[in-house]
């Protein structure tokens, strides 16, 4: 009867060590259940104009998973730039600091306030999709000049995907998405 007893328990014991393991891991990197993380900024800009975006983030440690969505801090809600030969996207992504030097935690959205905080400018690999009329008219490696793609007047969607690494059990995946009138108010 005590060799079934033992058997029985041997499951239940390999979780609790695994949960104890785990724990230990999350103490030693200092990982957090709460959900809170150190969020980067973004700024997208079009020929010198900011532009409105809707974020999502979806940040993973270890078996841990959270989300996060907002607005960036852009004022105009429709985007509309003027139509020209010369189209140039710029992002930019920043860690964001305290004036101290510590990097500031789960700030509420992307919010740039440069009297308040102090922010370094980072380079990931991001991607972007470009697209008119439900017709893809790039998906790949970020690129500035958007002469190419944007040869008409009318409304293109935009959608920027980064990935952040911090160590071996963190990560950042941000999916920024956006859309511009170009030329006037054609909204096709």
């Amino acid at each position: 009867m005590d060799y079934e007893l033992n058997e029985m328990q041997k499951p239940f014991k390999f979780i609790f060590i695994i949960i104890i393991i785990e724990s230990m891991i999350c103490l030693a990197f200092g990982i957090s259940y709460t959900g809170n993380y150190d969020k980067n900024v973004f700024e997208i800009i079009i020929n010198n104009k900011k532009m409105s975006c809707y974020y999502t983030e979806k940040y993973k440690n270890g078996f841990i998973t959270t989300t996060s969505d907002g607005y960036n801090d852009v004022d105009e809600l429709v985007n509309k730039i003027e139509f020209s030969d010369n189209i140039y996207l710029s992002i930019n992504e920043y860690e964001v600091y305290y004036k101290n030097g510590h990097r500031r935690p789960d700030n509420t959205g992307w919010y740039i306030n440069k009297n308040d905080f102090e922010y370094k400018k980072v380079n990931n690999d991001l991607m972007i999709e470009i697209k008119r009329n439900n017709k893809v008219l790039y998906n790949g490696k970020y690129i500035n000049n958007l002469n190419e793609y944007i040869n008409e007047r009318g409304r293109y969607y935009f959608h920027i995907y980064s990935k952040r690494k911090d160590n071996l059990f963190i990560g950042v995946n941000t999916h920024i998405s956006f859309n511009v009138i170009v030329g006037g108010d054609n909204n096709d």
